[in-house]
C-alpha cells in the first residue's frame, strides 16, 4: 500500500483496488500529463516538479495545485512517537530511532553503501523495521551485534567522514 500526505495534511492511502478504480485515458510522457476517469469524471493531471530526495511531487489536478509527499511506514511510525525525520544535518552515523532488538545486520566494516540501502533490521513493538543508510558512504564501524538490545538514540553504525 502507498501512503502519502497532501499539502492539505490529508492522509491518503492508495491500495491496488483504489488505483484500479481509475481508468487511464491518456499518458503523455513528454508533457508529463495523464488523464484519468472515474465514475464519468475526468481528472487532468500534470506533474510540475519531482523531488526524489524529499519524496515529494508537485502537480496540478484539474487546475488545483497539489503537493504530495510519499511516506515510508517507518517514517509514519517515527512521526507518531514525535521524532522529526526531516531534520537536515550532516549525517555520519546511523542511530536507533527507537528501543529494540537487532535481528539482522546486512553490511560489513569497509563496505561502500548507497543512500536508502538496507543496513540493519531492528525489531521494535513486534514489528521488523529495516533501517537504511542515510547517506552514500563507507561503513567505518558497526557498534551492535545480532540479538543485541539497543536503546533509542544508540549509535548503530558510523560512516567515514
Amino acid at each position: 500500500m502507498i501512503t502519502g500526505k497532501t499539502n492539505f495534511k490529508d492522509n491518503i492511502k492508495l491500495s491496488e483496488e483504489i488505483l484500479n478504480s481509475y481508468e487511464v485515458e491518456e499518458i503523455n510522457k513528454k508533457e508529463k500529463t495523464i488523464v484519468l476517469r472515474k465514475n464519468g469524471e475526468k481528472f487532468f493531471c500534470r506533474i510540475l516538479k519531482v523531488n526524489s530526495d524529499a519524496q515529494t511531487t508537485i502537480m496540478k489536478v484539474n487546475g488545483s495545485l497539489l503537493e504530495i509527499k510519499l511516506e515510508k511506514e517507518v517514517e509514519k511510525m517515527l512521526e507518531q512517537i514525535g521524532i522529526d525525520t526531516s531534520a537536515s544535518t550532516k549525517v555520519n552515523e546511523l542511530i536507533a530511532p527507537m528501543p529494540g532488538l537487532i535481528i539482522g545486520i546486512n553490511i560489513k566494516v569497509g563496505q561502500e553503501v548507497k543512500q536508502d540501502e538496507p543496513l540493519v533490521i531492528l525489531e521494535a513493538m513486534k514489528m521488523e523495521n529495516i533501517l537504511t543508510s542515510p547517506i552514500d558512504g563507507v561503513v567505518e564501524s558497526i557498534h551492535v551485534n545480532v540479538q543485541q538490545t539497543v536503546e533509542k538514540n544508540s549509535v548503530l553504525i558510523k560512516f567515514e567522514a
